[in-house]
């Protein structure tokens, strides 16, 4: 897959990014009230917890193919394009000073991208983004798989622990935590978009934007554990809170398309930017 400085400029890929990954919001909204339809199946030789996997799995697959088949890697290869549209999409974005896509691998930018300190503020970003992404993806699927998991292990009870203590206090059973999914992927959703558009309206504002998302996540974390277990709305706002962190690390995505120049470099950075992001949750699941 193209990065999209080899479709727009500089200056239009925080929104078009941020419209992008907003889905992330739409996913979780819709994916909770599926998850509690799921939980309803009754029927099978299957558990529960396995048709989760196979639906979502095989929609991914088809999807997967449909990309594959018909979105473009180039504006160049666009067919949906005319030979003129074409060459106005290469040339529009020639401004941004990135290269082209090339296979080639080029040595002297892998090692720019590792001794580039911006490369690493990235990274330890990345990692610290994703310690309490990790235990808010996996609270509720945990929640939801537990009773019927074998053997289920302490790991799983101490990443339910602080939403485990929210939906007890509201009284909800094991399929209403999904629910609770909804108002956090509507968080998630505007604040991704209204991230970007406030980038591509006030130039030079993405760190500052970055800053303030991540601050909030902080905020929404610390009320989960500050606020006492009768101030179980508070508690509630705490954990809705807790996704705006997706737009700290999405922003950070565009920083890569955007400020990086170099197709291996830029492959090199966002590889670790990636990299960052799964020790981020593997340490996440493992924070008691």
């Amino acid at each position: 897959m193209s990065c999209p400085g080899m479709w727009w400029t500089a200056a239009e890929q925080p929104l078009r990014l941020e419209a992008y990954y907003c889905t992330n919001g739409i996913a979780t909204m819709i994916g909770g009230l599926l998850g509690y339809a799921i939980g309803h199946i009754t029927t099978g030789a299957l558990d529960r917890w396995m048709y989760v996997f196979i639906i979502f799995g095989s929609v991914s697959i088809v999807w997967g193919v449909v990309v594959l088949l018909f979105l473009p890697d180039l504006p160049s290869t666009a067919k949906f394009l005319t030979e003129r549209e074409r060459y106005v999409a290469v040339e529009r974005v020639a401004s941004n000073r990135q290269g082209v896509k090339n296979t080639h691998f080029k040595k002297y930018q892998l090692m720019q991208a590792l001794r580039d300190p911006k490369t690493w503020i990235l990274f330890i970003m990345a990692v610290g983004a994703q310690v309490p992404n990790s235990a808010l993806t996996s609270v509720s699927f945990f929640l939801f798989l537990r009773p019927k998991m074998r053997g289920a292990t302490k790991l799983t009870q101490r990443n339910s622990q602080f939403t485990s203590i929210i939906v007890g206090s509201f009284g909800f059973d094991t399929l209403g935590t999904q629910y609770l999914q909804v108002p956090g992927g509507f968080i998630q959703f505007a604040a991704l978009l209204g991230g970007g558009f406030i980038c591509s309206h006030f130039p030079n504002s993405r760190c500052i934007v970055m800053i303030a998302a991540n601050l909030i996540c902080i905020l929404g974390a610390a009320m989960l554990v500050g606020l006492p277990a009768s101030n179980k709305w508070g508690r509630l706002v705490g954990l809705w809170l807790c996704y705006f962190q997706g737009l700290g690390f999405s922003m950070s995505l565009t920083m890569v398309s955007s400020n990086v120049a170099g197709y291996t470099k830029k492959q090199v950075t966002g590889t670790i930017l990636f990299v960052g992001y799964c020790v981020g949750n593997i340490i996440g699941k493992l924070t008691p």
